[in-house]
C-alpha cells in the first residue's frame, strides 16, 4: 500500500522518502492541500513502469495496423465490417497467446 505524505512532509524528510520507495519498493504519493500531486518510486520500479507503458504503446500500433488491415480487407474483399473485425479479435488471440507462451 503506497505510503502518503505531505509536500511539507517531502521538504523535511527527503532521504527519508527516497530511502523508503528505494528499500520497500513502494510508491510515496505526495500530497498538497489533500490532494495528490506526485509519486515516488524506486528507480527499479519506474523502469518497469516504462517497460509497461512501451509494451502498451506497442500493443496499441499492432491494434491500429490490424484494423486498417481488416478495413482494407473489408473494402477489397467485400467482408462485412464484423467479418472483418471477427478476423481482427481471431489475430489478436493468437498474437496474445504467443505472447504468454513467451513469457
Amino acid at each position: 500500500m503506497p505510503k502518503v505524505i505531505s509536500s511539507t512532509e517531502l521538504q523535511k524528510q527527503t532521504r527519508e522518502a527516497i530511502d523508503y520507495a528505494r528499500v520497500e519498493r513502494d510508491a510515496i504519493i505526495v500530497e498538497t492541500y489533500g490532494r495528490p500531486m506526485a509519486v515516488i518510486l524506486s528507480y527499479e520500479e519506474y523502469k518497469a513502469y516504462m517497460a509497461y507503458r512501451e509494451a502498451e504503446e506497442q500493443r496499441e500500433a499492432r491494434f491500429a495496423f490490424l484494423r486498417e488491415s481488416a478495413e482494407k480487407n473489408a473494402a477489397y474483399n467485400g467482408l462485412s465490417e464484423d467479418e472483418a473485425m471477427n478476423i481482427v479479435e481471431e489475430i489478436r488471440e493468437e498474437i496474445a497467446a504467443e505472447t504468454r507462451n513467451k513469457g
